[in-house]
């Protein structure tokens, strides 16, 4: 079969089917087109896109900035089996400077903190797990980790690093002390059902940690400036929810969790840039802990 589009007729975050248009651009416009043959090595069958456009809308009733035209499931099963450089991105991870790995480490450690069990006895999923890096370093700290990926090359470059991984999530039951989906709940057509389905999995009291691109004044960038390619946040066919810490925290609320504050991290030898941290960790970021309950 051909990969097709589908239309997303209510808002995935409040079921509301009141929206505005904030943008749309035939994915055969120039710049679109370059765009897209440019990022993806000329791996997306251009063709196969036309008459489509990228459409940007917002929900009327909660503000929720996503794109109702997706492609379907054919579409995007080709989009991350075949559109998707899998080689590129797995030399991106292989080649990557200590600042990453140093990166992942606070994110484990914040994450021990504000579970305060030991490290041994947390059981932590990664959903949405990619080339398994970042839970390699859960692991490293001694946390019994398991990785959720559908794409089967990335699950066994994981598994080929010692990691256990699954393509099905167990039945109901409190199975994890944390959740962890770092890059994922922008892919998802369903965000609300997939968080839902991942809080039944979780014990009572358990931790949440969502990690999505920042869409903090995308909606102003489309209505004065237009679509951009520097828009990361609301990227044609892949990134097509796009996330503010409202609508974030609304998303979670909806499955039954509660925004929790991080532990601080402060480090006196940079106490200012630390302070700055705080600040955005507490209120501006879309990279937020929750706890269930």
């Amino acid at each position: 079969m051909e990969p097709g589009f589908t239309l997303r007729a209510s808002c995935p975050l409040c079921n509301a089917g009141d929206s505005r248009r904030l943008c749309e651009i035939p994915y055969s416009e120039a710049r679109m087109a370059k765009f897209l043959a440019e990022f993806y090595h000329g791996r997306v069958p251009l063709g196969k896109l036309h008459p489509e456009t990228y459409r940007v809308v917002a929900c009327e009733q909660c503000g929720f900035i996503y794109q109702d035209k997706i492609l379907d499931v054919v579409g995007m099963q080709a989009l991350y089996q075949h559109w998707v450089d899998h080689a590129y991105s797995l030399s991106k991870k292989r080649k990557a400077g200590e600042g990453l790995y140093r990166q992942y480490a606070g994110q484990v450690q914040t994450l021990l903190r504000a579970l305060r069990i030991r490290p041994d006895q947390v059981r932590l999923l990664e959903y949405g797990m990619g080339w398994g890096y970042w839970s390699r370093m859960a692991q490293a700290h001694g946390i019994e980790v398991t990785g959720f990926e559908l794409s089967g090359e990335r699950a066994e470059h994981a598994r080929g690093m010692g990691l256990r991984v699954i393509d099905e999530l167990p039945p109901p039951g409190a199975h994890y002390d944390c959740i962890y989906a770092n890059q994922v709940f922008e892919h998802l057509p369903d965000p609300l059902p997939a968080l839902q389905s991942l809080c039944e999995r979780l014990a009572p009291g358990g931790l949440v940690y969502l990690r999505v691109p920042d869409g903090r004044g995308v909606a102003r960038h489309l209505s004065r400036r237009g679509w951009s390619p520097l828009l990361e946040a609301i990227h044609p066919l892949e990134h097509i929810n796009c996330f503010t810490r409202k609508t974030l925290i609304d998303l979670a609320a909806r499955a039954g969790l509660r925004p929790l504050s991080p532990p601080p991290r402060l480090d006196c030898r940079s106490l200012v840039s630390g302070l700055k941290r705080e600040f955005a960790d507490r209120f501006l970021t879309t990279h937020v802990l929750f706890r269930r309950g």
